[in-house]
């Protein structure tokens, strides 16, 4: 079996993580590099271990646990700590993902990576086919993001600003959806593609 392997990217709150979700309701593998990271943050597992011993251990919570409010908090607001973590997670997130579409390749007709660094999507590891954007109007993003994480509208768009603008994004699509309106639209948009991109 042919199978493509499609890196799904977009803004925060563009609905990634919802058109990612579709597609493993139809039974498609789906990868999540944020999820990936977040593994191998768990305790004793190496990206951890290297970020404690990169920013100290102010890092952890009592419990051996990573600290992720104040990670995060740290990482918008330190261009350094940034360079830091993603020095320590990206190669490890790379290596793990690659791993995990070697395995399945061969078995599904589409495998769908989610990526939501744009200067991630042209790593070797991830030898993706296509890359599908997904876009959404800026007051749908802060909308979405206000509802889910209860984030002020400051917040949002403090990382809205760090991260790769809709013309930079579009540059590196191959195919583009835009959700603005409900979840009905959404799927349809992805049945379309699916039904467009199957060989």
């Amino acid at each position: 079996m042919k199978t493509q392997v499609i890196g799904v990217t977009g803004g925060i709150g563009s609905g990634k993580s919802v058109l990612c979700d579709y597609f493993a309701q139809l039974g498609y593998p789906v990868i999540d590099t944020d999820h990936v990271a977040k593994v191998l943050v768990q305790p004793k597992q190496p990206g951890l271990v290297a970020l404690i011993k990169q920013l100290g251990s102010d890092y952890l919570q009592t419990n051996g646990e990573l600290n992720r409010t104040k990670l995060r908090d740290t990482f918008f607001r330190d261009p350094e700590v940034k360079h830091q973590v993603e020095a320590i997670l990206h190669p490890l997130v790379r290596k793990t993902v690659r791993d995990q579409i070697n395995q399945l390749r061969g078995q599904h007709t589409f495998i769908f990576v989610a990526i939501p660094v744009i200067h991630q999507l042209n790593q070797p590891e991830y030898q993706l086919d296509r890359v599908l954007l997904v876009e959404a109007e800026e007051d749908q993003q802060l909308e979405r993001v206000q509802h889910r994480d209860q984030r002020s509208p400051q917040q949002i768009k403090a990382i809205m600003q760090q991260q790769a603008s809709p013309q930079e994004r579009r540059a590196l699509a191959d195919d583009v959806i835009e959700n603005n309106a409900d979840l009905v639209d959404l799927h349809k948009q992805a049945d379309a593609w699916l039904k467009a991109n199957l060989k």
